[in-house]
């Protein structure tokens, strides 16, 4: 269970530190031309480093605690959320440049309710365990 606690904890850190310190930074240091340049290059990055992470856990868990169980289940939920998150992508992107607004919001918060999701099941899973 160790292994899974780790692995929960770089998940809550990648999300935090993201969070935190890169898109705070990038809105505060850089200008609007490139800020759109920069995360449109690291948000896909993000998300196929959580889907990593997550697909570890699973894997981890499976191995660990082998059948159906809370473990695979979050295991699923944290490879499963961050790919959904990376395939919005392009759509949001698109939606952004061709001046939808309300298109782009809608994506945009279905990535951060993905994340946020991610983020709180993995911190609950650290404080149980």
């Amino acid at each position: 269970m160790q292994y899974l606690s780790l692995i929960s904890g770089v998940i809550v850190g990648v999300i935090l530190f993201h969070t935190i310190y890169v898109t705070r930074t990038v809105f505060h240091q850089l200008d609007e031309g490139n800020t759109k340049i920069f995360l449109r290059a690291i948000f896909p990055k993000f998300f196929l480093l959580l889907n990593f992470l997550g697909l570890a856990f699973l894997l981890t868990a499976g191995y660990v605690n082998p059948g159906v169980n809370g473990a695979f289940i979050l295991g699923c939920s944290n490879t499963a959320l961050p790919a959904l998150a990376y395939f919005l992508i392009p759509s949001t992107n698109k939606a952004k440049d061709m001046g939808m607004e309300s298109r782009f919001k809608l994506l945009h918060s279905v990535s951060v309710i993905l994340t946020l999701v991610l983020l709180i099941s993995n911190a609950l899973v650290l404080s149980i365990l």
